[in-house]
């Protein structure tokens, strides 16, 4: 995956392919990872390694924001959470953004609200 940079902030990463499912990485402080499409057993390990590479490439704080992601079951929940873990054991905060309504449905019902996104970046 090549990584760009530029004061104009291109994507660093984007993932993508036949799984219905794209990541693209924006650095900066934080780093802004946009998610679209499903996000299923098929395609949540693809979503954690490109997350877990921003963490490695950009640092540990990042947003991810699932405004595009049209499905989410409890494999892609378990990388978002994999993903705030080690934002977290390397100092920094992962947090969701934007969240769609298919994404903020299945959050909420997991008990998960307070633990990936926050008030004001609901």
């Amino acid at each position: 995956m090549p990584l760009t940079r530029s004061l104009e902030r291109p994507p660093a990463c984007a993932c993508g392919g036949a799984l219905g499912l794209r990541v693209e990485i924006h650095p900066g402080t934080p780093a802004v990872a946009e998610v679209s499409g499903e996000i299923d057993i098929a395609s949540a390990s693809l979503l954690r390694e490109a997350l877990l590479l921003a963490i490695r490439c950009h640092g540990p704080a990042i947003r991810v924001d699932l405004r595009g992601v049209t499905f989410l079951d409890c494999s892609g929940i378990n990388a978002l959470l994999a993903t705030a873990r080690r934002a977290r054991l390397e100092g920094g905060r992962m947090r969701i953004i934007n969240p769609s309504a298919t994404a903020i449905r299945v959050i909420t019902l997991l008990g998960l609200k307070d633990v990936l996104t926050s008030a004001k970046e609901r």
